[in-house]
């Protein structure tokens, strides 16, 4: 079978249309991991090698491979709503958010700062929720994203000692963390993949022909795509591992 013919819409099911894998969508979430895996790589050099070349440049580019992950995650949403229950909405919540608990606790524990307290998973979590009521605008999301984007300029002068308000993007003074992703403004870019996705898989179906090229780099970055949790869990044990044996120590991580 081609990955075209993979491609292709599947019948409906009980009530529900199948869920389809469509590999473009596959391989730009690939895309964004690969970006994903130098950007944090370049980041874990400045914080524990003095890596500090080009910033500029890398803070863009972390700011583009972050908005790239988010916004092929609403895409996702989208189509996902279709084949899936509101039971299942809550089933990724609790696994996508147990796992940024996870990491809460591991970074409070082994970083001596930067805990991440509302990482890209939390964010993911709760945007698959918050994006349950706007699903039924399609398109028109594309317009509802605007007032969370502007909301970041009425957020980003508030703060409190509260951390119960990160994820709004109200943080206490000073603030440092390694990941950080605020509902404002970042639901916003959340639901620009949802109204996109919308407009170009109406009903969660492809509406436009596309031959996706078939060779060996599109179809590893691809696979890729397709496990992008599992990658983003183990990525950053084994870029420490690497820089602790190539610096024999890591500043600013407490071994236990």
């Amino acid at each position: 079978m081609t990955m075209e013919e993979m491609a292709k819409p599947s019948a409906s099911h009980t009530g529900h249309k199948k869920r389809t894998r469509y590999v473009e969508i596959d391989f730009f979430r690939g895309i964004a991991l690969i970006m994903m895996l130098v950007s944090n790589f370049v980041t874990d050099l400045q914080y524990f090698a003095g890596y500090d070349q080009y910033q500029t440049f890398w803070r863009v580019f972390a700011l583009l491979t972050a908005s790239m992950f988010v916004f092929i995650s609403g895409v996702s949403a989208w189509m996902s709503h279709f084949h899936a229950s509101v039971s299942k909405f809550l089933k990724r919540f609790f696994r996508l958010f147990g796992l940024g608990l996870a990491i809460t606790v591991f970074t409070k524990i082994f970083l001596e700062e930067g805990t991440i307290y509302f990482g890209v998973l939390h964010f993911l979590a709760v945007a698959g929720l918050l994006a349950i009521p706007f699903l039924k605008f399609g398109s028109y999301n594309l317009f509802l994203a605007i007032p969370f984007f502007a909301g970041k300029f009425l957020v980003e002068g508030l703060h409190s000692e509260n951390l119960l308000l990160l994820p709004l993007g109200i943080t206490p003074v000073p603030f440092f963390t390694f990941d950080y992703f605020p509902v404002f403004p970042w639901f916003g870019v959340f639901l620009l993949g949802v109204g996109t996705g919308a407009i170009f898989y109406p009903d969660g179906i492809r509406r436009f022909d596309f031959i996706f090229p078939e060779n060996p780099v599109s179809g590893m970055v691809s696979a890729l795509g397709r496990h992008t949790l599992k990658i983003y869990l183990v990525h950053q044990p084994v870029f420490a591992s690497l820089l602790l044996l190539y610096l024999g120590n890591l500043p600013g991580v407490k071994i236990l």
